[in-house]
């Protein structure tokens, strides 16, 4: 299975704001976003298929909307996904739950309606 690398910071405009993002292989650069000391949870689903959730009860809230997803005939084109959790640090120390999903078959960017530009 794919691993991501994560990076859990303050947005400097956002200071009551977690942000959880890594560099996805297809280009895109995800975000999940949510506000500190609440049980809120954010989500970003990549154009590749990729999904990451961050928050309290990330992996509850990632599997919730994938089955939703199935139930409404979405994603069959990816065959399924591999699922991972884990645990970083904010700045703060907190403890941010991460969970994620990897499809069986990624997406194209074509099929997304985007290209990511080459060079500078």
């Amino acid at each position: 299975m794919l691993e991501l690398k994560f990076v859990v910071r303050t947005p400097s405009n956002k200071p009551d704001l977690t942000e959880v993002r890594y560099d996805c292989p297809c280009g895109c650069k995800p975000r999940a976003r949510f506000k500190k000391g609440t049980n809120e949870v954010g989500h970003e689903h990549c154009c590749c298929g990729i999904v990451h959730f961050a928050g309290d009860s990330a992996e509850t809230h990632l599997k919730s909307y994938l089955d939703e997803r199935s139930a409404q005939g979405m994603d069959k084109e990816v065959e399924g996904y591999q699922f991972k959790t884990l645990d970083m640090d904010s700045p703060e120390g907190a403890k941010v739950a991460i969970a994620y999903a990897v499809p069986n078959i990624s997406k194209k960017h074509e099929e997304a309606g985007h290209v990511h530009s080459q060079g500078a």
